[in-house]
């Protein structure tokens, strides 16, 4: 099967640290992927340069064959690379359905001034829309909030928040940072039962998650970070008997990591 992502010596200085160091792997259409390490091992610098927020100082981002070197945000979420954030991103003015919405920006033609002047085609974008975010709050179980500010959201709720958002831009390629944050083990149990059927829908799927139970259930394959630089690569079972990862991201005794 070929790559669907593919990441070649990614590299990303910052004054005289190298925070990602001629990192690569790719990812398969539906597989999903976890990025571990410990704190400071360049995982959350990684998903910035996939997404755009940080430019590369070297190597390449390629999804579905089409580079992503030097394009905007907006530009690689239009191309299909959708992320969430470790820190909460919500806008508290706008209700729970127009948040998701915001998701879809990338993928509606009509203009400033059409939203404006409210002409047809606007409108009809706008009830798309509209009727996207019931679909994806469905989902995520959010549906009865379409219309209810984001305050009326537990922290739980508001990371499915996120994630419907995400999805709003039709991803080909899903990233998630520290999905489980805040979450309880069942509300993480749910959420891994959610990413799976993202997989199976065909959906590629990159987790930064610290819950080792949560991700050593939930992906195919683990790309271990440490100062930068990959230090493993392969399937759950094999990382977790791997020494350098246990050494560098458990940082004790091989017992530990079962």
């Amino acid at each position: 099967m070929n790559a669907f992502l593919e990441v070649r010596d990614l590299r990303k200085t910052f004054g005289g640290l190298t925070a990602v160091d001629d990192v690569s792997f790719k990812l398969e259409k539906g597989q999903i992927l976890g990025l571990v390490g410990p704190n400071g091992s360049g995982k959350s610098t990684m998903l910035n340069l996939l997404s755009g927020v940080y430019a590369a100082d070297g190597g390449s981002v390629s999804l579905n064959g089409r580079s992503l070197a030097g394009l905007a945000p907006n530009a690689i979420a239009s191309a299909g690379l959708a992320r969430t954030f470790q820190n909460l991103q919500i806008f508290h003015g706008l209700s729970v359905g127009e948040n998701v919405s915001v998701g879809r920006s990338c993928r509606m033609r009509s203009s400033v001034l059409g939203s404006v002047f409210g002409t047809s085609f606007a409108r009809r974008e706008e009830a798309d829309a509209r009727d996207q975010a019931f679909s994806l709050l469905s989902l995520v179980g959010l549906e009865r909030y379409l219309d209810e500010p984001p305050s009326s959201l537990s922290y739980g709720q508001r990371r499915l928040l996120e994630l419907a958002r995400a999805l709003a831009s039709s991803p080909s390629v899903l990233m998630l940072d520290e999905p489980c944050a805040g979450l309880s083990q069942g509300e993480a149990d749910e959420l891994a039962v959610l990413i799976r059927r993202l997989g199976e829908s065909g959906i590629g799927v990159i987790v930064i998650e610290h819950n080792m139970r949560f991700v050593m259930g939930l992906v195919d394959h683990i790309v271990a970070l440490n100062f930068g630089r990959k230090i493993a690569e392969g399937d759950p079972r094999s990382i977790r008997e791997n020494e350098a990862v246990i050494a560098a991201y458990l940082g004790r005794k091989r017992h530990a990591a079962h």
